[in-house]
């Protein structure tokens, strides 16, 4: 699917919805979300199962890499429904950049959880992407991420460099 696209259903989602917390969302879309703590390595999964929609996130993750899960695999909800219908899709890496659908539920996760006009004025008041991430409590390659597709889209910004296999 094309960048444009998947950015434009994140931001129309939580515009309609007028949240971006995937939690919230997952629920008034009828994703239902439940925990393990029985996974070693996997942080997330989700599956499509008889027209029933599921999310299972790590439950040893802290808060903050939850909320990032859950925001990739609503990505998948929202965008590759019908291929987690024939299997489910499992996050051993959550920035794993060399698969499309992958890469594509990671766009969409930091449209979802960062608001580009907040984003802009931390960037234009002069922060780095490690403190903005940090005053928005979101990883600071998902906000590289964002600023990478920011500046696809014609805004003047430094590209900053992000790690696509740190959260392996």
């Amino acid at each position: 699917m094309e960048q444009d696209m998947i950015i434009v259903k994140a931001n129309r989602l939580a515009d309609r919805y007028k949240t971006r917390n995937p939690f919230e969302l997952a629920d008034v879309l009828g994703v239902h979300i439940g925990y393990s703590s029985d996974f070693t390595k996997l942080k997330g999964m989700y599956f499509n199962i008889l027209q029933k929609r599921f999310i299972i996130i790590n439950d040893n993750l802290d808060e903050r890499t939850k909320r990032l899960v859950a925001a990739h695999e609503l990505g998948h909800d929202r965008l590759h429904r019908e291929l987690a219908k024939t299997k489910g899709l499992c996050e051993y890496s959550l920035y794993k950049m060399d698969c499309r659908p992958e890469y594509e539920a990671n766009i969409f996760a930091a449209e979802l959880l960062i608001d580009t006009p907040t984003l802009l004025e931390y960037i234009f008041d002069g922060m780095d992407i490690f403190t903005v991430s940090k005053m928005m409590g979101i990883d600071a390659n998902l906000i590289a991420l964002k600023v990478s597709n920011l500046t696809r889209q014609g805004y003047d910004l430094k590209t900053p460099e992000y790690n696509p296999s740190f959260l392996k």
